[in-house]
């Protein structure tokens, strides 16, 4: 008998044509079942009495029993009940082993996913459609997001995967930029946006630690493909998700605060400061998802901020707290006030290699370098993204060269695997720090920005929307629920 996980892997059938296959088994079992209980019900009811001459079957009068004794013929409707229940159940186990048992009411399943942590599922009738693998997919350059349907078996791929249901996904500036042809290369195709995930693990590969089981709700990053429906990725992307935690809320955390809290606890760190009170601190994009995680929290430590942004935007800034300073985008409007005043500068624009930032810093400040995060298409020619090039070689010489000065990045610290030896001690540090931002949510102290939600399906219009500004300049997370229909999703 061929192995069932290696005829998952073998086969990819249309969705009409599944279904017709399953009724057709279907039907055979119940015929076979059928008629096992009818061979049952036969044999109580009858006995084979061979004489040397003849065999025969005749029925045999059995003798009536005290009312007090149960028989199976006493009661034929109990009989009957236990034959559609062993029938029943038979047929789910089937259905179970052939990978369906994810079978339930979307609609009800869905409904708690941006509320808490787990969710309860309400079994159903089989519905083919549920099955169907969805994904948004770029698979030319100069094409454009394509929404895919397919009908499959998900796996897991490599030994070192676990199978993840996503239940939600991040769709950021830089998602974006790559579903625009930007920073992509023809090898890189085809591409899925999504960068961080969370979802239910539904099977894990021969080789993944015991610690990670089917059914365990979890949360981390990957170089894409959380677009989708299942997603097939190492084990080593991913941690627990806090269970105190909502889909969006968790995503936002790690997406948007973790590179600000950190950015904040190496300026600490740095100044040899145990808090930010009375600090002056500097932020060149106020406006970004980070920089609004940033006033957030160094707010709630007393710190002075100074917020560059657009005149637009700086009466809502003001509302977010009452320490904070707003100035123009343009290093040259705030600089000869601030010049050598600033004990922290957290850069996360990079506008002109950092030259205004240093400039900004006192004789024991510390320059926070943040990754660029905007929607931005400067390529030369329509091909060659000069500023992205531009900051990388900047970054690079930040992290190199330059005095008083820290890079942080989020995701090179919660990689493992890398040729820093001290990758276990950062993964380590960042789980306790996300966990600790899961605790200051839950006392109500911080309250991450949902942005927008939306569908798998909506997800193709939202590169233009990022490039037109339409999306993205309010500063807060934009999140996908691959497992809703378009519409569904209601947009704070």
């Amino acid at each position: 008998m061929v192995k069932l996980s290696s005829w998952k892997r073998s086969f990819r059938i249309s969705s009409t044509a599944f279904s017709a296959q399953q009724s057709k088994n279907t039907d055979k079992i119940l015929a076979s079942l059928k008629l096992q209980d009818d061979s049952k019900e036969e044999a109580v009811e009858t006995t084979i009495v061979e004489s040397p001459g003849e065999s025969k079957q005749q029925p045999v009068k059995q003798e009536a029993q005290p009312a007090d004794v149960k028989t199976k013929d006493a009661t034929p409707e109990k009989g009957a009940k236990e034959g559609e229940s062993n029938t029943e159940t038979m047929i789910q186990a089937l259905r179970t082993k052939l990978g369906l048992h994810d079978v339930c009411n979307e609609d009800a399943e869905l409904t708690s996913l941006d509320e808490g942590g787990a969710t309860s599922e309400e079994e159903t009738e089989y519905k083919p459609d549920l099955l169907q693998h969805e994904k948004m997919v770029l698979e030319d350059l100069s094409g454009g997001l394509a929404f895919l349907t397919f009908s499959r078996f998900a796996v897991v791929d490599e030994s070192t995967h676990i199978l993840i249901k996503v239940r939600a996904c991040t769709f950021s500036p830089e998602d974006a930029k790559k579903c625009s042809g930007i920073g992509l290369t023809k090898a890189m195709l085809p591409y899925v946006p999504g960068q961080f995930v969370i979802g239910t693990i539904e099977d894990v590969g021969s080789d993944v630690p015991t610690f990670f089981k089917v059914g365990d709700r979890v949360i981390g990053m990957v170089d894409g493909g959380g677009c989708s429906r299942f997603l097939s990725a190492d084990v080593d992307n991913f941690v627990k998700a806090p269970s105190n935690l909502g889909n969006s809320t968790a995503l936002a955390l790690m997406q948007d605060w973790m590179p600000a809290y950190r950015a904040l606890h190496m300026a600490k760190q740095s100044t040899k400061r145990a808090n930010l009170f009375g600090m002056n601190l500097l932020i060149t994009d106020s406006m970004s998802a980070a920089g609004q995680a940033v006033i957030a929290l160094a707010s709630e430590e007393g710190a002075n901020i100074y917020c560059c942004a657009e005149k637009t935007y700086h009466d809502y800034l003001k509302s977010l707290s009452s320490r904070i300073t707003c100035l123009e985008s343009n290093p040259e409007k705030w600089l000869p006030a601030l010049e050598e005043q600033m004990d922290v500068v957290i850069d996360n624009t990079c506008s002109d290699g950092y030259v205004s930032s240093c400039e900004a810093l006192g004789a024991k400040g510390v320059l926070i370098s943040l990754p660029y995060v905007s929607f931005d298409d400067n390529r030369l020619f329509g091909l060659f993204d000069m500023s992205s090039f531009q900051r990388k070689i900047d970054s690079t010489k930040a992290k190199y060269t330059m005095c008083q000065t820290v890079t942080v990045d989020t995701k090179e610290e919660f990689e493992i695997g890398n040729e820093d030896e001290n990758t276990a001690e950062k993964r380590l540090n960042f789980v306790r720090d996300f966990q600790y931002l899961a605790v200051m949510h839950d006392k109500g102290i911080i309250q991450p920005k949902i942005s927008e939600k939306v569908s798998l399906q909506e997800v193709s219009s939202y590169p233009d929307k990022f490039k037109s500004g339409a999306v993205g300049t309010s500063g807060g997370t934009v999140v996908c629920f691959p497992w809703k229909k378009e519409g569904d999703v209601a947009s704070p």
